[in-house]
């Protein structure tokens, strides 16, 4: 049995399963223990005042593509990661600090 299948179709595919990628955790650990534990401490709570205290859902009530343009852009003391961390570095952060709540 032959099957064609149009390259575009297959190009959508891979271009489409790269962008969906799951976010690793323990990835997301890794980058959190660097950039973020210092001022919202290891465990999620807060080292610095006016840091989020993620151990108590601190600024969690958020969608990820939320939580993404915050990361991003930074807010207050906490700097800008956009052009620092990839969207899907940040995604991994993300997913690592819902598991601190």
């Amino acid at each position: 049995m032959n099957i064609n299948i149009p390259y575009s179709l297959i190009f959508t595919l891979l271009v489409v399963a790269n962008v969906a990628q799951a976010s690793d955790v323990n990835q997301g650990r890794e980058i959190y223990q660097r950039r973020c534990a210092m001022c919202h401490g290891v465990n999620g709570s807060a080292s610095m005042a006016g840091a989020a205290e993620f151990k108590r859902g601190q600024g969690l009530m958020q969608s990820d593509h939320a939580l993404l343009e915050r990361i991003q852009n930074g807010k207050n003391a906490c700097p800008a990661y956009r052009g620092i961390l990839t969207k899907q570095q940040t995604f991994d952060v993300i997913a690592f600090i819902r598991t601190l709540f």
